[in-house]
């Protein structure tokens, strides 16, 4: 519309649009101001558009919207008892149905902090709220879409219109996850993962690994996370119902949720006890009981088959098992877990991504590890007792050419179960089978045939193999509790309460993560030799067969 059409429809409308502000407040001076506002607005409209079939119509629903903007910044030099506005009306009643008026309304300032504050309701509220305001929808019509009282709806409505505008005289601020975001360096379990993975599976999004570490420290609601992350309290709600609902954050009875996950938060200090504390140990425990056991073994036991009859290659397992006898008999490594929906069991692990001086990559260090990993044909836990046609275990190391749980499949076992039966044909149906055994250097391939490239234990029972480890002595228990206590002083620095009980129950267990310490230890000392290329796919790897 050109400008001359523009100033005829407003010299028009100037007494008009006085009198609805008039009206409208109630105050000649306050009429003045707005209706001014109210001119300016339509006028610009007007020289932008063409074509307005019902202008009249137009004009005041332009004038509606400025007075409702008007009344909305008026309200926040005020604070409001109850959800009445200046001409006693309800504000909410405002929130605009229609999309055929201006649209530049909807970028409002005002209709913005509704909407904002919408979402820091719960879903029930949040629903009512859409219903009723959004979409038209009668008390009667949503009582009976969500299966509730009519009363309900009404106390809800009356309790989310005082919420909305508190909410909207609030000033919302970005928590310190919202400006500085953090990440998991790694995540993992300490026990059996279920079919839907584990720690790394459920947390593989940076936001939920936010959400999760904003409720470590403290408790807090869905709106409180989201505040902390400053994202939509909507997001949150369905991130933190997964993890709810799979164990990895827990509700309390006050409502707010609490994450079930032991965070371990490096820093300088942490890594200095364990630098300093692993060093002495590794030495203490090398020298008083794993060496003098070593060096006893001269020969390889008759139950087992050990490929190239290496005994260097049986020491590098035997080393883990024999450091595994520093667990304390009352120990059980499931008193934390959880039980999953998906079948898990386990204690849920992460590591704060926290640059530090001394902080590296855990899988780029000589000290990385991944176990002890027990299979068996099921999927339960092993058990020792039960006659199945076999059992395995497993440890990734750094010096071995496999890493990680996620690999080390029980189809691979009963493929290989079933070649040394002899009823693993080498066809073309079996093709698959064969190059999965190689790959993973289960097999090995000789001009002469296939030889089998881990530890096997012909005994009908697994005693025998226990029975090949020495129990510590008063002064190695000494030295193993010492250990533990330092280590769980070093890990409870900047953790919840919450978790103290918890990390200084699973460090009793210390001692025996000291493994690939003694097993670099024993390297340097001549002890130990370095596996050959060969054998490093098989490292640390025992298949107990019981038939």
């Amino acid at each position: 519309m050109n400008k001359r059409d523009a100033d005829m429809i407003i010299g028009e409308y100037v007494q008009k649009l006085y009198g609805f502000a008039l009206n409208k407040l109630g105050n000649p001076d306050e009429a003045e101001e707005l209706s001014a506002r109210i001119i300016a607005e339509v006028y610009e409209v007007l020289v932008k558009r063409e074509n307005i079939v019902n202008l009249n119509g137009y004009i005041y629903k332009i004038a509606h919207n400025v007075w409702t903007r008007y009344i909305g910044r008026k309200s926040k030099s005020r604070s409001f008892e109850s959800t009445d506005g200046f001409d006693g009306t309800n504000r909410l009643e405002h929130i605009p149905d229609e999309k055929d008026f201006a649209e530049e309304f909807q970028q409002t300032e005002q209709y913005g902090i509704i909407r904002r504050e919408i979402a820091y309701l719960s879903k029930t509220q949040r629903e009512i709220v859409v219903r009723h305001y959004y979409n038209g929808e009668k008390v009667k019509t949503i009582a009976a879409a969500m299966a509730i009282p009519e009363g309900t709806v009404k106390w809800h409505l009356s309790c989310t219109r005082k919420e909305l505008m508190i909410g909207m005289d609030k000033i919302r601020t970005i928590g310190n996850l919202g400006l500085q975001p953090i990440r998991f360096s790694s995540m993992g379990h300490n026990g059996n993962p279920g079919s839907k993975g584990d720690t790394q599976d459920f947390l593989a999004k940076v936001i939920t690994q936010n959400i999760a570490y904003a409720a470590y420290h403290k408790p807090r609601t869905i709106n409180e996370i989201a505040e902390e992350l400053g994202i939509n309290p909507i997001f949150v709600e369905d991130e933190v119902a997964v993890l709810e609902e799979y164990g990895y954050m827990d509700k309390l009875d006050n409502g707010k949720y609490r994450t079930n996950i032991q965070i371990s938060i490096p820093s300088d200090e942490r890594n200095n006890i364990y630098s300093e504390s692993s060093k002495k140990y590794t030495e203490l425990l090398a020298e008083k009981f794993v060496i003098p056991y070593l060096e006893s073994i001269k020969e390889i036991p008759d139950f087992l088959t050990v490929p190239d009859n290496d005994i260097n290659l049986l020491k590098w397992s035997m080393i883990s098992f024999t450091m595994n006898r520093l667990i304390p008999d009352e120990y059980d490594n499931h008193k934390y877990a959880v039980k999953r929906k998906d079948g898990g069991d386990f204690v849920a692990h992460a590591s704060l991504d926290v640059p530090t001086p001394k902080s590296e990559n855990p899988k780029e260090s000589i000290y990385w590890a991944c176990g002890d990993m027990w299979r068996d044909p099921g999927n339960e836990d092993v058990s020792w007792d039960t006659p199945d046609p076999w059992k395995s275990w497993r440890l990734d190391v750094y010096w071995g050419s496999r890493e990680g749980w996620r690999e080390n499949r029980n189809d691979d076992y009963d493929k290989l179960y079933y070649f040394m039966k002899g009823e693993l044909a080498e066809n073309e149906a079996n093709l698959y089978a064969y190059k999965r055994l190689l790959d993973r250097g289960y097999l090995i391939k000789t001009d002469s045939g296939y030889k089998v490239n881990i530890i096997l234990s012909h005994a009908q029972n697994m005693s025998k193999w226990f029975d090949l480890f020495p129990k510590p002595n008063d002064e190695v228990r000494a030295i193993s509790k010492e250990y533990a206590e330092k280590i769980a002083e070093a890990d409870i620095l900047n953790q919840p309460e919450h978790m103290h009980e918890q990390i200084r129950y699973y460090d009793q267990n210390a001692a025996s993560s000291l493994h690939t310490h003694i097993m670099e230890y024993l390297l340097d000392k001549g002890v130990l030799k370095l596996p050959t290329e060969e054998q490093r796919k098989g490292l640390c790897t025992v298949m107990f067969l019981g038939q």
